[in-house]
């Protein structure tokens, strides 16, 4: 037995031929391997009965398949959201979510067990740091909420890593993984339909513009004064809004298209009419998007969600500096899925 065994979802194709070839068996078995882990779905080598008994015996000597224990799985009242939690071999649990929106099936999820960068307003950031998840965990989150999707005849059509954890801390299992969610000989997934989401690491960022990727970048702004922002997101204290916007225009050099900043409404602290003012301001000059996001309440009773009358304020204020924006309308409040909401207390 080999003391390290492959996560055959952890495995991208040159390395399965790679390894294909180790065990003296022709390249086709690799297309083989891929067709039973993503189209089929098997979590035992010992299914992929089209497949010789010996190399069957073979890869189980080497290889793994990554399968995450579902603990739980709640839809929202509305239809728009469903939840799933999932429990590691550590025992220790993470959220995903598949979001509805028209005929998009988004899943968003996870690349971290906590995080470590302790956002004030942010559930997960109550957590702290726990674990990085593996490239195999993360593509088992998509191909299982896929699962899901498929028993109602629908499909993921876009991800978004926004679940718990940053994801450019998790740097080499998230990439990996976004490179195998891309795979046509897995579910496929083109053009800009994956977004990573970051709470402004910008070492991460710049080598993730640099990668062979066409994902989109969202960066958490959520306030627009370093004040304000750095006692929201303790990370303001390293990367400053200023270092966000140079960034985000780098970004724009490099690939082309620009960034998305996501920007949290939170009563009495991030919604008043000179945010917007300096909002409109901070992104004149930058080619972005602006997606704003009212508060999704949690049990820290620091943080509100805008009344309905300062919304549509701030929305007006934006309008009148000709900013177009979108608003994120939150979907799966009621069981605890939405924006900033992904908590869960660990098992000791």
């Amino acid at each position: 037995m080999f003391s390290q065994l492959y996560d055959l979802k952890a495995m991208l194709p040159g390395e399965l031929d790679q390894l294909v070839g180790e065990l003296d068996e022709p390249a086709y078995r690799t297309r083989q391997i891929l067709n039973w882990l993503y189209a089929k779905g098997v979590r035992d080598v010992r299914e992929m009965t089209n497949i010789s008994k010996i190399l069957r015996e073979k890869l189980a000597e080497r290889t793994r398949i990554t399968c995450l224990h579902l603990v739980k799985r709640q839809e929202s009242a509305t239809g728009e959201a469903v939840k799933f939690l999932f429990e590691l071999p550590s025992g220790q649990r993470i959220e995903s979510v598949l979001i509805v929106d028209g005929t998009r099936r988004t899943a968003c999820l996870s690349s971290q067990v906590g995080c470590p960068l302790d956002c004030k307003f942010c559930a997960t950031g109550r957590m702290g740091m726990i674990a990085n998840l593996e490239a195999g965990q993360i593509v088992d989150q998509l191909l299982q909420v896929n699962q899901f999707a498929r028993e109602r005849d629908e499909r993921v059509t876009n991800v978004v890593m926004m679940g718990m954890g940053e994801p450019l801390l998790n740097y080499p299992a998230v990439v990996r993984a976004l490179k195998l969610m891309r795979l046509k000989e897995g579910i496929g997934l083109g053009g800009r339909k994956v977004t990573v989401s970051t709470a402004g690491y910008i070492p991460g960022i710049r080598r993730l513009m640099a990668e062979d990727l066409n994902v989109g970048l969202a960066i958490s702004l959520n306030a627009t004064t370093d004040e304000m922002r750095e006692q929201l997101m303790p990370i303001n204290r390293k990367y400053r809004i200023a270092d966000l916007l140079a960034v985000a225009r780098e970004f724009f050099a490099c690939r082309g298209y620009g960034v998305t900043f996501e920007y949290v409404l939170m009563a009495g602290l991030t919604d008043a009419d000179a945010d917007a003012q300096r909002l409109a301001e901070l992104t004149r000059d930058i080619p972005c998007k602006i997606n704003l996001i009212p508060y999704n309440e949690t049990t820290d009773l620091r943080f509100r969600r805008p009344a309905r009358q300062r919304l549509a304020q701030f929305y007006q204020v934006l309008r009148g500096c000709g900013v177009e924006f979108t608003v994120r309308h939150s979907r799966g409040r009621d069981i605890d899925a939405a924006c900033g909401q992904l908590y869960h207390q660990q098992k000791k």
